[in-house]
């Protein structure tokens, strides 16, 4: 009876901890977000690209960003599984600044390359 009951313990316990071991959304796994900004059709450089982790609701706090290279191309890499809420902002020379619609996503798999393009206005 002793053997059943610490079997039972054991297995209730190796449960839990599988189960908090999962990854967060983050930079811990392997998948890629990438894509590009435009503004009327024109690649946008030094666009700010903003991730937020784990909502796919619009939200006014990031947790991680990065600016679009020449040719309007960014990309966060090392993505965990999980919901990511994105958005896109420029000020251009004139101080005038231009914003992306949201974009909302889930990575379900263990190995993707996600493309999100995002379109200024």
């Amino acid at each position: 009876m002793k053997t059943l009951k610490l079997t039972i313990l054991l297995a209730v316990a190796s449960i839990f901890m599988l189960s908090s071991c999962s990854k967060e959304p983050g930079f811990e796994g392997k998948n890629t977000i990438k894509g590009s900004v435009t503004l009327n059709g024109a690649p946008v450089k030094n666009a700010i690209v903003y991730l937020a982790f784990d909502t796919k609701e619009v939200t006014s706090t990031f947790n991680a960003s990065t600016a679009t290279d020449a040719n309007g191309n960014y990309s966060f890499s090392a993505v965990s599984k999980g919901d990511y809420y994105m958005e896109a902002e420029y000020t251009n020379p004139m101080q005038i600044t231009f914003k992306s619609g949201g974009a909302k996503l889930t990575i379900g798999s263990k190995k993707d390359d996600v493309v999100v393009d995002l379109i200024l206005h």
